[in-house]
């Protein structure tokens, strides 16, 4: 079912919300790119960076997701739809998962991504590293 608009300020940018549409088992992705990954020394592989949960600057910035159910609606592979260049891997939460972190998640739907959204909150430091431990890739850095 498709979600109401977002609330948007008197420049037309997305305000923080939470949708009530948004389900707690619903799927957020976040997209992975190459800058994203770093060398882990205690591994000898690679690992993805606290800075994959870092919210984007600017007054209403928050952290770019995708919302799964949204791709899947619009008889789309999700696990295709989120690899669009640069993207090489993807890591997924549920809504619910990220809102027992004190996170905000709705929609903010853009021309080339209707399904594409937000979460809001403080992306302290401790957070991010939560983050690192609640992420379950989606589609894996090596299924490229």
């Amino acid at each position: 079912m498709p979600l109401d608009p977002p609330p948007r300020d008197d420049n037309g940018d997305v305000i923080p919300h939470d949708d009530a549409g948004i389900e707690a088992a619903d799927g957020v992705i976040r997209r992975v790119s190459r800058h994203l990954v770093v060398d882990d020394p205690k591994t000898g592989g690679k690992r993805l960076s606290t800075m994959a949960f870092q919210a984007s600057t600017g007054q209403n910035g928050g952290l770019s997701i995708d919302l799964q159910r949204l791709i899947e609606e619009a008889g789309l592979d999700a696990k295709k739809f989120v690899l669009s260049p640069p993207w090489i891997g993807a890591v997924r939460f549920t809504a619910g998962a990220l809102r027992s972190e004190g996170l905000k998640i709705g929609c903010d739907p853009t021309p080339n991504n209707p399904s594409h959204g937000q979460a809001w909150g403080d992306f302290t430091k401790k957070l991010r590293n939560r983050l690192l431990v609640l992420a379950e890739w989606f589609v894996p850095l090596h299924s490229k």
